[in-house]
């Protein structure tokens, strides 16, 4: 059994990671901590935790915990990730895993030798579609891959987050969305290594809320994307082009279902049955199950990561990027990340 301590209880966990791990056989809550008591007397009563505390600190120091679920604001993630490794726990961290490629240095030094997993949330990446379109460009589907078109669509006042980091930095959507885009195209190409054009613009809140990219990967594969937090319905779409074909898919909302489109004719993929649809209306995304099976798994030495620091420095590294050309050349440049 993995005894998890979880690390901030605000609407990450309630929404999304306490669904998730109770569908994980040999995952079991043990204790839970936040600086909001309320919040995190909530998270362990929800949870079935049987400790909770103010001070995270504490919870290191709690000898029946295993790892550590960090789910609190970016700003905090170094701090806590490199006390969790101090205090001997495996780590399974909200993304990004620091605030800048430096900080995720720290991390994979601290980790070095260790023994220890720090494994960053990478979810969607995890999700049954692509893990199904990938075994179909692998197989020749569509031919070698040409070029990713993303869009990842939110609103931010309907999620209702307890927190507002988001809208205390100017490019705070870099680091809440850009993961999630740049997780998902190296499933498809490899890693993202360049950032050829970044367009921000605020259209509500008085930061970027719209964030338009143009970027390579892999050996030439463009990827375009799009991001927001302004649109009414939210949506994950990804569409892969090959020499020969095309592979489509909705991730948000549709996660096992893939269309595709090659010289042996359309079709579609899909998993069977009623219970797809009410787990997507019960807000349990398969993606968070297999993220937590995985670390699991990891931990235990039965599977290789998918991720790990030495990626999220990768992705900090085109973050960084997008984060100089938008105060370059946007029309909000004189704004930067406080």
């Amino acid at each position: 059994m993995l005894r998890l301590g979880i690390v901030g209880c605000g609407r990450v966990t309630t929404l999304f990671h306490l669904k998730a791990i109770e569908e994980v056989e040999g995952v079991a809550v043990a204790a839970v901590a936040d600086l909001d008591r309320a919040s995190m007397e909530e998270v362990k009563r929800k949870s079935g935790a049987v400790r909770g505390y103010a001070d995270y600190l504490e919870l290191l120091s709690d000898p029946d915990v295993d790892a550590v679920a960090v789910n609190t604001p970016p700003r905090f993630h170094e701090e806590m990730v490199l006390a969790s490794l101090r205090a001997g726990k495996h780590v399974l961290c909200e993304k990004p895993l620091a605030r800048s490629v430096e900080g995720c240095i720290h991390i994979g030094e601290a980790q070095e030798g260790s023994g220890l997993v720090v494994m960053p949330v990478h979810n969607y990446a995890l999700t049954p579609c692509v893990e199904t379109a990938r075994g179909l460009i692998g197989g020749g589907e569509v031919g070698g891959v040409k070029e990713i078109r993303i869009r990842f669509d939110n609103n931010l006042w309907g999620y209702g987050s307890k927190t507002d980091f988001r809208l205390k930095e100017m490019y705070g959507i870099v680091y809440d969305v850009l993961p999630h885009i740049l997780s998902v195209a190296s499933m498809f190409s490899g890693p993202v290594n360049r950032v050829d054009e970044a367009r921000g613009w605020a259209k509500r809140y008085g930061v970027v809320d719209n964030l338009s990219l143009r970027m390579e990967a892999g050996e030439g594969v463009g990827v375009d994307c799009t991001m927001n937090w302004t649109s009414l319905i939210p949506s994950f779409r990804v569409d892969v082009e090959g020499g020969t074909g095309r592979v489509g898919m909705e991730i948000m909302k549709r996660p096992f279902r893939v269309s595709v489109e090659s010289d042996a004719g359309n079709r579609t993929i899909d998993r069977e049955g009623l219970g797809k649809y009410l787990d997507i209306l019960r807000i349990r995304h398969p993606s968070f199950v297999r993220q937590y099976a995985h670390f699991k798994n990891v931990v235990e030495s039965s599977e290789a990561p998918f991720f790990g620091v030495g990626d999220e420095i990768g992705m900090l590294g085109v973050m960084a990027d997008v984060f100089d050309r938008l105060k370059t050349n946007n029309h909000l440049k004189n704004a930067s990340p406080r």
